[in-house]
């Protein structure tokens, strides 16, 4: 993806140590100056000493940057997640592809090209040391003669670790990447233990959605299945290749991981990226290279508060992005002849928020209670500025599927300081309206998926009141019942 051609005024170097490392503290690996690029890094420890993989802090900083580009515990960052490690004599677990390598015996590769200008920092916090037979460390770099080549000139490696127990059971997915700036998505390392009693849940819980520029110029990229995101079909099995694979597998615990190359999701703004979730064990890794400066979107807690089984909801560890917009939602209402989507109801006027209705989606439910769906206003953090409908309006049922055949409402008020004309972006799929105060002001329809089109609207002096109302009419496996809707001052 990113440095297959390396110039020829580089010249190669290599460290190679078994640092002594201490305990409770940041230990150096690696601390160059450049400009140059890391190619390839090595690490071992013996493959006895199981969760000193998780247990160890791994962090990597380019160019004097006070904030870490790379945080992960150690393993993890391989790929090799429940601090497991990696590759035994049995094979149980095998990870061959182009970017990470675990070799025989627990050998951590890397391969992922890392560029930086001024200067490579990689540190280790332990807080757990081996058995006695050694921590080994590698890594081969280039040093450019003057300047990094324009193909590496901005773009900086980053990956971050991300854990989520248990994941909600319902609605919203779990979190793999949130990025600020302008980049490329490079991978992902995800490791699932399944709890719902269906076995192919985490399948079906939901496919990919990948956010893109929603703050600017916003696309999305969805997916059919979790499962075929990794580029697998009918579930997963062992399997290795270079870019998609099933590095670990049995009844209860997978791990997969997929590598972009040329097919890597380009972000101008954010990229913002989800995979389906029902009330599991989730750990993951991604890889992105963007320009800096970075957004962290994680703080990796401590080690002890950090094993395969932490308990760790959504959001104990998230830090979440500034100005992120919040809606009020109502969902889902039917949606077809009996109820078309023209119909009028009193709170698309003027809402009290107290409204209760209920749906009865079809399939038999199974969670208690799932076979009704309490339809109230409920609070939607607009992150990257898309609401997504799924997360509050999503059915307890047994066929683990999205809905179709629905609308949904999202309500927000907005501020202006004068009378002022707007220009409003707006993204979506399907049939959708917006009322903005007593009138609507854009209404459309198409059935291309997800697209932007835009309208002007006044807004008057003080507070407005902005409606969105958004049919999801057919196939969600691969199309959306979400929005984002910007404007100049919302």
């Amino acid at each position: 993806m990113f440095g297959d051609n390396i110039e020829h005024n580089a010249v190669s170097k290599r460290i190679t140590s078994v640092p002594e490392l201490k305990l409770g503290e940041w230990n150096t690996l690696m601390d160059v100056s450049g400009p140059g690029m890391i190619t390839h890094i090595w690490m071992t420890f013996p493959p006895t000493d199981d969760m000193l993989g998780r247990r160890n802090l791994l962090r990597m900083y380019w160019d004097d940057e006070t904030d870490p580009s790379v945080e992960a515990p150690l393993s993890d960052f391989f790929g090799v997640p429940w601090g497991m490690t990696g590759c035994t004599d049995d094979g149980a677990f095998r990870l061959s592809s182009k970017y990470l390598v675990v070799a025989a015996r627990n050998g951590l590769n890397c391969y992922f090209p890392m560029p930086f200008s001024r200067r490579a920092r990689i540190e280790v916090f332990p807080e757990q040391l081996n058995s006695g037979a050694g921590f080994y460390f590698q890594a081969d770099y280039c040093r450019f003669a003057d300047v990094l080549p324009e193909e590496f000139a901005q773009m900086r490696f980053h990956a971050q670790f991300r854990f989520e127990n248990p994941c909600e059971n319902y609605g919203r997915n779990y979190l793999f990447l949130d990025a600020e700036g302008r980049g490329a998505l490079a991978g992902l390392t995800l490791a699932v233990e399944m709890n719902e009693p269906q076995p192919d849940a985490w399948c079906h819980g939901g496919g990919d959605t990948i956010f893109i520029d929603g703050d600017s110029d916003s696309s999305v990229l969805h997916g059919i299945g979790a499962e075929d995101f990794f580029g697998h079909s009918w579930g997963v099995r062992p399997f290795s290749s270079e870019l998609i694979g099933t590095s670990f597998y049995d009844e209860k615990r997978l791990s997969v991981y997929r590598f972009f190359d040329r097919d890597a999701p380009l972000f101008s703004s954010s990229l913002r990226g989800v995979i389906g979730a029902l009330g599991n064990r989730y750990s993951s890794v991604g890889y992105w290279y963007q320009s800096e400066p970075h957004r962290r979107f994680f703080h990796t807690p401590e080690a002890d508060l950090r094993m395969p089984d932490s308990v760790a909801k959504y959001g104990s560890y998230d830090i979440e992005p500034h100005d992120c917009p919040t809606w009020k939602v109502l969902a889902p209402f039917s949606c077809g002849p009996d109820h078309p989507f023209d119909q009028i109801l009193g709170f698309e006027i003027s809402q009290t928020g107290d409204e209760t209705f209920e749906y009865v989606p079809e399939g038999k439910p199974t969670l208690p209670g799932g076979g009704t769906m309490s339809v109230r206003w409920t609070e939607q953090r607009a992150y990257r500025s898309f609401v997504d409908f799924n997360v509050s309006a999503r059915p307890a049922v047994e066929t683990i599927r999205l809905l179709t055949g629905v609308v949904g409402y999202a309500l927000r008020y907005v501020e202006s300081a004068d009378d002022a004309d707007v220009e409003f972006v707006i993204g979506y799929d399907d049939e959708v309206s917006v009322r903005i105060n007593d009138a609507v002001v854009f209404r459309w329809t198409h059935d291309r998926g997800y697209s932007e089109d835009s309208f002007k609207a006044r807004l008057k002096k003080g507070c407005n009141r902005i409606l969105v109302k958004l049919s999801n009419a057919d196939n969600t496996t691969w199309r959306l019942w979400a929005f984002c809707l910007r404007g100049s001052g919302i």
